[in-house]
C-alpha cells in the first residue's frame, strides 16, 4: 500500500468516527523514525476509544504492521504508532 493510501484510509477511518480537525504532518525531513504525523481531536473518551478501534482495525484489515498503541481514552490522549504513520487522537478541549 503506497503512503498516500494509507493516509487515506486513516483519515477516512478517524472521519468514519467523526474525528475532527485531522491535520496530516509530513515529518520526513525532521525525523528518521517516521514519515508522517496524523493528529486529530475527539469529543469525549469514548469518542477517542472509537477512534482508535476504527483506525486499528482498518491497519490490520489492509495488514498494515502496527508497532504499538498506547495512552488511554480517559487520560484524553491515544497514540497508534504505524511505523511510517503515528496517529495522535487528543481530547477537544472547549
Amino acid at each position: 500500500m503506497s503512503e498516500k493510501d494509507l493516509l487515506k484510509l486513516i483519515k477516512k477511518a478517524i472521519l468514519d468516527k467523526k474525528g475532527e480537525k485531522v491535520e496530516i504532518i509530513d515529518v520526513k525531513a525532521l525525523t528518521p523514525f517516521t514519515n508522517y504525523y496524523v493528529i486529530c481531536s475527539a469529543s469525549n473518551p469514548r469518542q477517542i476509544d472509537a477512534i482508535k478501534e476504527s483506525v486499528v482495525g482498518q491497519l490490520e484489515l489492509n495488514k498494515v504492521k502496527l508497532n504499538h498503541v498506547e495512552g488511554k481514552a480517559k487520560s484524553g490522549w491515544v497514540l497508534i504508532d504505524a511505523y511510517h504513520v503515528i496517529i495522535n487522537v487528543f481530547l477537544k478541549i472547549n
